[in-house]
């Protein structure tokens, strides 16, 4: 076989926006599309727990939603990261009040940016003139009812960036939330893209929601649990152990136009050999071989996969 290269088709398109919300090196990418699945007892919502300690020390998330019909029972595990007033009830309608809610903020967030120009203004304004029978009359009035006289105007986040929110399912299958949802399948493809900013900001085109379902299984009947939809379009899957063939069959036939079978099959029984223990499998990792982990903090490295990410962050 004999290859020609073409003098065509050669020039690479500009970077564009990624959405990612900044993370630490050795933490997923995110906002992610998660799910998380162990049958009763295993460890979902300890483990969940765990991630929600990271994200809040390493301040991965501005607010975080539950859609779950067990809050009070798990508020042990989810009470001092999420407030109550974020907690819904799985409803047909509850993930489009989440949805509502990050645009909510978006908008807060916009017109933020636009009182911080008003405000750049006003004080240009107030220094020129130097006298506020001097200054623009509606500028003025604008002064007065935002109180730029005594402070700036302020943001109700830790940093000045697109907020960043994170959804987490619990207990919903079989519920409204997952079966008549639209908004479930708007997440499964457009979740980096949730409330779309007018400008480019932080290196962001919009604010995102970062998604993690906790289930008891990957794949029920026609219409039952998680969409394929949305399995197909994970940036990570957490799995415990199950006895079940046929869901380890299913999940396997899913993963192996996107993940090595044989190693899967490897890592998975080295991380579900003890109690409690989990594999996740990252398929949007900061390094290539960074693909498997047990227990979220310990990397499986098989020589099979080899690093291409050049240290980048």
């Amino acid at each position: 076989m004999k290859v020609k290269k073409l003098n065509v088709f050669d020039e690479n398109p500009t970077d564009g926006v990624n959405n990612r919300y900044p993370t630490p090196k050795n933490s997923f990418v995110q906002p992610c599309l998660q799910l998380v699945v162990g049958v009763r007892t295993t460890g979902k919502s300890y483990l969940t727990a765990k991630m929600l300690n990271q994200f809040k020390k390493d301040k991965t998330f501005d607010v975080i939603y539950i859609i779950t019909p067990s809050f009070n029972s798990n508020k042990a595990y989810f009470g001092k990261h999420i407030d109550e007033k974020n907690s819904f009830e799985p409803t047909a309608d509850s993930i489009q009040k989440v949805i509502d809610l990050v645009e909510k903020d978006r908008d807060e967030f916009e017109q933020y940016l636009k009182k911080i120009e008003l405000y750049k203004k006003f004080k240009r304004e107030f220094k020129t003139k130097n006298n506020v029978e001097q200054m623009d009359g509606e500028l003025l009035i604008q002064g007065y009812e935002n109180d730029f006289f005594n402070k700036p105007p302020s943001w109700k986040y830790d940093k000045v960036e697109p907020p960043k929110s994170l959804l987490i399912l619990d207990d919903c299958l079989g519920s409204p939330a997952l079966l008549q949802s639209s908004g479930l399948v708007k997440l499964a493809t457009l979740n980096r893209h949730v409330a779309c900013l007018q400008e480019v900001h932080s290196d962001r085109s919009a604010c995102g929601l970062a998604v993690i379902i906790l289930c008891q299984s990957y794949k029920m009947g026609a219409g039952m649990g998680i969409g394929r939809v949305l399995r197909e379009n994970l940036s990570l899957l957490t799995l415990f152990k199950n006895k079940q063939e046929k869901q380890m069959d299913a999940i396997k036939e899913e993963l192996a136009n996107v993940c090595d079978v044989n190693l899967f099959d490897r890592a998975y029984n080295y991380c579900t050999a003890e109690k409690h223990g989990s594999l996740t499998v990252d398929f949007t990792p900061k390094c290539s071989r960074q693909v498997f982990r047990k227990n979220l903090n310990e990397v499986i490295l098989f020589d099979e996969l080899q690093c291409e990410c050049n240290n980048k962050k």
